[in-house]
């Protein structure tokens, strides 16, 4: 008897017609008299049906155990998720990997809510959506919980650049404490010393799109670029103290820095992405992919390292004369060098990762965002009407205080965010065998958590495919959203930039939404999964003026 058929049986009163055949599934009639068991005989039948089922059982696409012999003579697969093209082979075309998160909605729906893949990583992959199985991985993850790293920027800067260490997004274990321990307080810190900075690019992005739309007040379809452009500008203002000029008409130039690095941030995130979802053959030779991956990390290395290098002499001439020290207005990257227990690769890796992959989540958190208010004119309405309560003109002055006065505004974010979060999967290898639904979770098996249709079942979230930011105005939904919701991932290795990217993209969105009323008349916009969620539609934006 499974453990769910176990719980039904308990659940209902014991009658006189159920005595005998009480495991005989076709009774179907209930008498309405009762009579007394045993206590012991009950306790041996509960023992009995919640003892965990063997790891064997747990459900899956068969005709992957088949394969599981030739797994050691194919490449490895990317560590973040398996090979589309198996997967798509697999399930007779009906998957479209790289896209969305239907594969994983698909299984779900095939083989129930925990599912079993036969692979290469420790031998098998299992993948999970109930908030309390979710709720359980992490509780038995430890002190120095193992997720999925990048394969590919690690091969890049171990083998590539020859760098002591692969970064902090693929570094674990002691490594990633140490790591977290040394920059968590700086990342803390850095929104609210560098808030006057973000809203004067606010201000820039703001200007632009005076510049771009056109009579009908729409933006191009390049406005998404825009976007990324603003994240990178507030990028490099909170780490080099640098205003390079990204939104400004010479940094649109293709020969300018700003182009070049805009560039070369969107190939790095385009290849490694196609580098990591499929079969790894770049392990064995250089392949396309790979090379261009590399030539665009190259770049982005190149600037950072000449970043670093200048941060340094300067330091150097101020500790000549009055002595290293760092204030609250010193830049990001000064207060790392000042650290002298991070190694200054360990800086530029650091700083790589935030640009690849922070940049980006940043500027896609935000698109989306952009994008449900314009779908929901009621939605914009009442955010207006919150933001101009507190700040009465156009001109207004926004401060941080302000900012966090506004809980339509915060709310606004966190329904975008459940709806499309940055990325939709978390991962763990188990540190120890754990009971899951009723099976046996073997220590060594890697998990995913699929997160984001987590946050979108009726069982967790009423409407659930609806933008409703008031759900998140009352106490029950933030009391029972604890593991259905967590769009910056959960405890030791959640993400360091929560707090900066949260006020970024609300400064932003209050800005625009005071300055402008935002249309949307195309089809709906959803995501492509290119190692974090992407708009799969031009954000092709109606900006049209406040009286």
């Amino acid at each position: 008897m499974a453990p769910s058929q176990a719980a039904s049986v308990m659940n209902e009163p014991l009658t006189r017609a159920d005595s005998l055949p009480l495991l005989d599934q076709a009774a179907t009639e209930v008498s309405p008299t009762t009579f007394e068991v045993s206590t012991p005989k009950i306790e041996s039948q509960i023992i009995g049906d919640i003892t965990p089922l063997p790891f064997e059982d747990i459900p899956g696409p068969v005709i992957l155990k088949i394969w599981e012999k030739y797994w050691k003579y194919v490449p490895l697969l990317g560590t973040q998720l398996f090979s589309s093209l198996l997967i798509n082979r697999f399930t007779q075309g009906r998957l479209s990997w790289n896209r969305n998160v239907t594969p994983l909605k698909y299984l779900f729906n095939e083989y129930g809510c925990i599912v079993r893949i036969n692979g290469p990583l420790s031998g098998d992959i299992v993948m999970i959506h109930r908030p309390e199985h979710i709720a359980e991985v992490f509780r038995q993850e430890g002190d120095k919980p193992i997720r999925s790293g990048i394969d590919i920027l690690q091969h890049y800067r171990l083998n590539h650049r020859k760098y002591r260490l692969a970064g902090p997004f693929s570094l674990q274990g002691s490594d990633w404490l140490e790591m977290r321990e040394k920059v968590e307080q700086d990342f803390n810190d850095i929104a609210s010393r560098f808030f006057g900075k973000v809203d004067a690019i606010c201000d820039d992005l703001i200007t632009r799109i005076y510049k771009i739309r056109n009579r009908q007040n729409e933006v191009p379809a390049s406005f998404h670029e825009d976007i990324i452009r603003w994240a990178m500008e507030c990028f490099c203002n909170l780490t080099f103290n640098k205003h390079l000029g990204f939104l400004e008409s010479p940094g649109y130039n293709s020969a300018s820095e700003p182009s070049r690095i805009i560039s070369s941030l969107m190939t790095a995130h385009k290849y490694m992405s196609r580098c990591e979802t499929g079969f790894q053959v770049w392990r064995f030779f250089l392949t396309p992919f790979a090379r261009k991956l590399f030539e665009a990390c190259d770049v982005l290395d190149g600037v950072i390292g000449r970043y670093v290098r200048q941060a340094q002499t300067k330091l150097r001439a101020r500790s000549s004369s009055h002595g290293e020290t760092a204030n609250d207005s010193s830049p990001v990257l000064e207060k790392f060098l000042l650290n002298e227990s991070i190694h200054p690769d360990d800086i530029c890796t650091l700083l790589m990762d935030m640009m690849i992959l922070g940049v980006q989540a940043t500027a896609n958190s935000e698109s989306f965002l952009l994008y449900y208010l314009a779908r929901n004119p009621r939605t914009q309405r009442t955010l207006y009407d919150e933001i101009a309560s507190v700040l009465p003109h156009k001109d207004s002055t926004f401060t941080e205080d302000i900012l966090k006065s506004m809980p339509y505004l915060k709310a606004c974010l966190q329904e975008s965010l459940r709806l499309r979060p940055t990325f939709p999967y978390i991962t763990r290898l188990l540190p120890k065998t754990i009971s899951l639904h009723g099976y046996t979770i073997p220590k060594g098996t890697f998990v995913i958590m699929a997160n984001q249709i987590t946050s979108q079942r009726e069982e967790n979230f009423e409407d659930p495919t609806k933008f409703k930011p008031e759900r998140w105005l009352t106490s029950s939904t933030k009391e029972d959203t604890d593991f259905s919701y967590l769009p910056f991932g959960y405890g030791i290795r959640s993400c360091l930039g929560k707090h900066m990217a949260e006020t970024k993209m609300m400064l932003l969105t209050a800005k625009l939404i005071r300055q402008f009323r935002i249309e949307y008349d195309y089809a709906d916009i959803k995501s492509n999964f290119m190692m974090v969620n992407v708009p799969n539609k031009p954000l092709r934006f109606r900006f049209i003026d406040r009286n």
